[in-house]
Parts: C-alpha cells; sequence; structure tokens
C-alpha cells in the first residue's frame, strides 16, 4: 500500500471515529425539558416583555405568555424600562406589586430576569411639576433660530443635565434596585433606554458645553483660532462671549455641539 493510499485511509477512519463519537454522545445526552429544545443553561436567549402593556387579564395573560416562553426555550426576559409612572405614580410613592407578580413567575419558571432603569420617559406629574426638564431644541434650517420649547407627551423629550431630573432618576433607581437587590431572579441591570442627549439646548446643556470648551481648548484664543472664527470676525477673547447654539454658523461650534454629548 503506497502512502498516499494509507494516508487517504487514515484520515477516512479518523472522521469515522469522529462522527462515530458525535452520535454516540448525542444518543447519550439527556433528553432537555420540551423534548426538542436543547437546553444552553449558560447561554442567555430570551427577549423583552411588558405584561403592564397587555389587554384584558393581565394575570391570566402572564401565566400564557411563561408557558410559551419556556416552550420556546427563553430563559431570561428584559422588563420594567418603560415605565417610570408605574414605578412612581405620584412624587415620592412608590409601587412594586405590579412587578413583583411578574418576577416572581419567571423566577417559578426559571426565566432569568433583568431590569432596565425607567428613567427615559419621564412621567406627566414630573412634568407638570418641572417644566424646565423638558428638553429645549434648536430650530432647524439653514440660519438656526432661537430654540423651542420642550413639550409633554412623547419619550426621550427631557435634558438629562437638569438637576431635577437627575435628582428624581437617582432616587428611584436607588427604591427599585433596594427592592429587588436580594431577588434571586433578578440577575442584571439595564441602565436607561436608548441613551442620548435627545437633541436638548437648555441653558444647563450650554454651561456644560461650555466649561467642555473651556478644558479642551483652554483660551478662549485658541478655540477662536481652531474655529477659524476671525472669519466674519466672530473671534472670542472671554469665555462669556461664547454664543448659544440657536444660531452659531461656525462649522467648528456645529461639529463640536454633536461630538460633545456623544
Amino acid at each position: 500500500m503506497s502512502k498516499k493510499i494509507g494516508g487517504y485511509l487514515s484520515i477516512a477512519l479518523l472522521t469515522w471515529g469522529v462522527v462515530a463519537g458525535a452520535q454516540a454522545q448525542a444518543q447519550n445526552a439527556p433528553a432537555s425539558a420540551t423534548g426538542s429544545i436543547p437546553e444552553f443553561p449558560t447561554v442567555l436567549y430570551g427577549a423583552a416583555y411588558y405584561n403592564e402593556y397587555m389587554p384584558g387579564d393581565q394575570a391570566d395573560r402572564l401565566q400564557k405568555d411563561v408557558t410559551l416562553m419556556k416552550d420556546a426555550g427563553l430563559n431570561v426576559v428584559r422588563m420594567g424600562e418603560s415605565t417610570w409612572s408605574l414605578w412612581e405614580p405620584e412624587d415620592g410613592q412608590f409601587e412594586y406589586a405590579w412587578m413583583d407578580r411578574i418576577v416572581d413567575a419567571m423566577g417559578k419558571a426559571g426565566i432569568k430576569v433583568i431590569l432596565g432603569t425607567p428613567t427615559y420617559s419621564v412621567p406627566a406629574w414630573m412634568a407638570r411639576q418641572h417644566p424646565e426638564i423638558l428638553a429645549r431644541r434648536t430650530s432647524g434650517g439653514t440660519f438656526g433660530g432661537p430654540t423651542v420649547d420642550g413639550t409633554y407627551g412623547m419619550r426621550q423629550n427631557m435634558d438629562t443635565d437638569s438637576p431635577a431630573y437627575r435628582f428624581y432618576a437617582e432616587r428611584l433607581i436607588r427604591h427599585i434596585v433596594a427592592h429587588y437587590k436580594t431577588n434571586p431572579a433578578v440577575i442584571g441591570w439595564q441602565l436607561d433606554n436608548e441613551t442620548a442627549s435627545y437633541d436638548a439646548a437648555n441653558p444647563d446643556v450650554f454651561i456644560g458645553f461650555q466649561h467642555y470648551l473651556e478644558k479642551k481648548f483652554v483660551t478662549p484664543e485658541a478655540l477662536s483660532k481652531a474655529w477659524f472664527l476671525n472669519y466674519w470676525g466672530q473671534n472670542i477673547h472671554t469665555w462669556e462671549d461664547l454664543p448659544t447654539r440657536d444660531g452659531a454658523q461656525s462649522t467648528g461650534y456645529k461639529l463640536e455641539w454633536i461630538f460633545w454629548p456623544q
């Protein structure tokens, strides 16, 4: 037998051995709970779940959904990130029972839970008490224009630099975390949701932007040079002269404003 034929035979025997071994291992493997879906205990496979959105009998729907999740092999859900008004229906009034029921059902079914902090959609009572938290946005168009006052109704419509917003967000997060910190079903947290600056141009945002520029450029003269502000004679020599974003036309200004929140 030539060495070449012998080599082919060895490869064939090795391949047969690997396949046979894999088949035997598969035959001896324990069946999953569903009989058809393999179990991967170290792999999280799940989806977002919003029982509070369901019409009708939410408790009955919860049990049906848990059964469907188990049949599909899901072992984790993400919940709670869009529901500030349920967690805190009034200023300082915190409610947990509505979520406890859902978390308990998941835990009994062996489904893990990731809770999201509900900070990207503020409740109506907060907008009424603190209208300054609503994002004021710069007008569009070639020449910009005055900022437009924010209105309540949309999610992601707040100024995240607002001291009032940050106070309420931190307070709520601390209460929720304290409530679930020892719950074995809760394995993690999602911080906020789709986080961005929301195009806010409120006064406190501008102050933060100015401080960022002071740290980056050190002097207003250095900023003027970098942004070529001697074009149209718009150089600044004191930080107090920095114009707001409303009508600024400098390309350098616009780019820095966009990059800064990122």
